[in-house]
């Protein structure tokens, strides 16, 4: 299985920092995953075909990479990407070439008036794949934290604009950051209680 190891964020030093993560030379180490800061790019361990077709800059991986930091907002790993394509079926057909494993599922998770989906497992983080009808993008990312009260109240404290914990689609509960704050869409995520 492929493993998202790379993931590059937007925004600066200064914008990350007000959401809690502990920055080392412009990149921050969140489980698996090393993100480097000022560009939307992914990269894996891994490829069967060239990531080029995918329409979003590929960043090579660095199989050396260190130990996960701890960060102050809690999060222990990316929880998934979200990858806007023109058309899902064109999107499904290169992801799968690409990372050489076809989606997990593919459905309309907020209903037949939401957009279809596709989600591919990388490692610990999902690709949610939607047909957009724009152009190729990484458009947002989920951190996952086991207590998102203490998250949410950590970013507060630095200065972070985001906003309530409420109940998320996929289970469990999230709180957003103001889109404006790096011109991507930004959440924070709490698994649901396990019964």
């Amino acid at each position: 299985m492929p493993n998202l190891t790379r993931l590059g964020l937007p925004g600066d030093e200064q914008a990350w920092a007000a959401l809690g993560f502990t920055i080392t030379d412009g990149e921050i180490r969140i489980g698996q995953v090393t993100c480097t800061l000022g560009v939307a790019a992914w990269g894996f361990d891994e490829v069967h075909a060239d990531p080029a077709e995918l329409g979003v800059p590929a960043l090579l991986s660095d199989a050396s990479a260190d130990a996960a930091a701890s960060h102050p907002n809690g999060v222990t790993h990316v929880d998934h990407i979200v990858y806007w394509a023109p058309d899902l079926d064109e999107a499904v057909t290169n992801l799968t070439a690409v990372l050489g494993i076809p989606p997990r599922r593919r459905f309309f998770p907020r209903g037949p008036e939401g957009p279809e989906m596709a989600f591919y497992r990388v490692g610990e983080a999902f690709i949610e794949a939607v047909g957009s009808g724009l152009p190729p993008a990484l458009v947002g990312v989920a951190f996952m934290t086991p207590d998102l009260d203490a998250c949410v109240e950590a970013i507060r404290a630095q200065g972070g604009p985001i906003g309530d914990p409420k109940p998320a689609v996929q289970g469990g509960r999230i709180a957003s950051v103001w889109r404006g704050h790096a011109n991507w869409g930004i959440a924070f995520m709490e698994p649901e209680p396990r019964t």
